[in-house]
C-alpha cells in the first residue's frame, strides 16, 4: 500500500509582480503626484517668504566675575568663616528662565508701557545659554525689533539683580543683619540679667560678714592663746610658793611676778578681780594672801577661757554655711558676667563684619550686564528653502500613498 506524499506549499512571495504593478500605478498617476508635490512646496514657500511675519532677535550678555562670600560655622570667635566661591552657570541658566523671573520682566513698568494690553508668551520667545565659565547669553526673538531689544535688556537686568541677590554680598548682608540683631538681643538680655542681679546680690554683705567673723575668730584664738599662757604662768607662780608658810611675806621678786600676772590677767580678761588690793603694789602680801589672789585670777581667767572657747565653737559653725552662701552668690554673678562677656565678644565682631560688608556691598557685585541688546534691523533667517524642501517631500509621500491606496481600492471593486 502506497501513501500519497504530503502536499507541499510554497510560502514564498514573489515581489517582482508587486513592484511592477506599483511602479505602473505610480507612472499612471505621475502627473497627480508631481502636481501635489509642487503645490505643497509652492504653498510653503509663499507662506514662509511672504505671509509669515519676520522675526528679530536681540541678545544681551551678563558677565559674572566677582567671587562671593559664604558664612559657615567654625571654631572662630564669631562662628563665621569666609570661603570664596563662584555661582554655577548651569544653575543660573535655569534660574534665568524660571516662570517667576520671566513674569517679573513682563511686569516691569517699561515693558508694560511698551506692550500695553497685548498679551504675549515670553517663555516661547526667550533662550538662555551659558558661554564659557563666566558669561550668560540671553536671547529674545520677536516680530517687533524694538520690543525684542527692550525685553532682552529688561531680562538681563532682572537676571543680574537675581544673581546679586542670591549669590552676592547683598544676600550675605541680609543674613548678617539677622545674626547681628540676634547677637545684640543676646547681649542686651545678658547685660540686663547681670544689672538686675547686682543690686540683689548678697556678695558684698556676705563678704563683709564673713571677714568680720573671721577677724573675730582670729582675735578669739589669740585671746585663748594669751589666756592659756597666763594660766600656765600663774600655775608656775603657785608652784613656786608651794611649801612656804602662809604667813611668810613675799619676796620682792614674787611681788613683782604677782603684779605682772595681775596686769596680764586684766589685759587678757578685761576683768576687775574683786578683793584684790591696788594692783600697783603687792607690798606686804603674805604667801596665803598671794595664793588667794592667784586663785581669784585663775577663776576669772578660766571663766574667760570657757567663754572664748564657746564663742570659737559658735563662729566655727557659722563660718562654713556663710562661706557656702558667699560662694553660691559669687558663682551666680560670675556665671552672669561670663554669659554677658561671651555674648558681647561675638556681637562686637559681627558689628565689625557688618560694617565691612556694607562697604563692600556698595562697590562689589557678582554679576553685571556686559553687553546690552541693540535694535536689530535685520530679520532672522527663516530657512525658507529648507521648509520648502521638507514640504515638497511630505507632499510627495502623501501623493504616492494616495495613488497606491486608490489603485488597491479599484482592484478590490473590480
Amino acid at each position: 500500500m502506497t501513501t500519497d506524499p504530503s502536499p507541499t506549499y510554497n510560502d514564498e512571495i514573489d515581489l517582482v509582480p508587486i513592484l511592477r504593478a506599483s511602479a505602473l500605478t505610480l507612472w499612471k498617476t505621475r502627473w497627480v503626484i508631481l502636481i501635489v508635490t509642487l503645490a505643497a512646496a509652492i504653498v510653503t514657500f509663499v507662506v514662509s517668504f511672504w505671509i509669515l511675519p519676520r522675526q528679530y532677535q536681540a541678545t544681551a550678555n551678563v558677565f559674572i566675575d566677582q567671587q562671593i562670600v559664604e558664612f559657615s560655622k567654625s571654631i572662630s570667635v564669631t562662628g563665621l568663616t569666609n570661603f570664596p566661591t563662584l555661582p554655577d552657570l548651569k544653575v543660573v541658566v535655569k534660574l534665568s528662565i524660571a516662570p517667576e523671573l520671566l513674569d517679573s520682566v513682563l511686569k516691569d513698568p517699561a515693558v508694560v508701557a511698551a506692550i500695553g494690553n497685548e498679551e504675549i508668551s515670553i517663555s516661547d520667545m526667550v533662550t538662555a545659554v551659558d558661554v564659557g565659565t563666566d558669561q550668560l547669553s540671553l536671547q529674545v526673538t520677536d516680530s517687533n525689533p524694538q520690543r525684542a531689544a527692550l525685553l532682552a535688556n529688561t531680562w538681563a537686568e532682572k537676571v543680574t539683580a537675581m544673581v546679586n541677590a542670591t549669590y552676592g554680598l547683598d544676600a550675605i548682608a541680609q543674613a548678617l543683619d539677622s545674626r547681628v540683631l540676634q547677637s545684640q538681643q543676646n547681649y542686651e538680655q545678658a547685660q540686663a540679667a547681670l544689672e538686675e542681679a547686682l543690686p540683689q546680690s548678697q556678695v558684698n554683705a556676705l563678704s563683709a560678714q564673713l571677714d568680720s567673723k573671721r577677724a573675730d575668730l582670729e582675735s578669739m584664738l589669740g585671746s585663748i592663746i594669751r589666756t592659756r599662757r597666763v594660766l600656765d604662768d600663774l600655775q608656775f607662780f603657785e608652784q613656786g610658793l608651794s611649801g612656804l608658810s602662809g604667813e611668810t611675806h613675799l619676796a620682792v621678786g614674787d611681788e613683782l611676778a604677782l603684779t605682772t600676772l595681775l596686769q596680764r590677767s586684766l589685759t587678757v580678761a578685761s576683768e576687775s578681780f574683786t578683793g584684790l588690793i591696788d594692783s600697783a603694789s603687792f607690798a606686804g602680801f603674805t604667801v596665803s594672801k598671794a595664793l588667794e589672789a592667784a586663785t581669784q585670777m585663775r577663776a576669772g581667767l578660766q571663766a574667760r577661757l570657757t567663754r572664748l572657747q564657746n564663742d570659737q565653737s559658735r563662729l566655727e559653725q557659722e563660718i562654713p554655711p556663710m562661706q557656702g552662701d558667699l560662694e553660691h552668690a559669687t558663682a551666680q554673678l560670675t556665671q552672669l558676667t561670663l554669659e554677658r562677656d561671651q555674648s558681647q565678644g561675638p556681637y562686637n565682631d559681627l558689628l565689625k563684619i557688618q560694617q565691612l560688608t556694607s562697604v563692600q556691598v556698595q562697590s562689589s557685585k557678582v554679576a553685571r550686564v556686559s553687553m546690552e541688546a541693540v535694535l536689530s534691523e535685520k530679520a532672522v533667517l527663516r530657512n525658507t528653502l529648507m521648509n520648502t524642501a521638507l514640504a515638497g517631500m511630505v507632499g510627495l509621500m502623501l501623493a504616492v500613498f494616495w495613488a497606491l491606496l486608490h489603485e488597491l481600492v479599484e482592484k478590490q471593486r473590480g
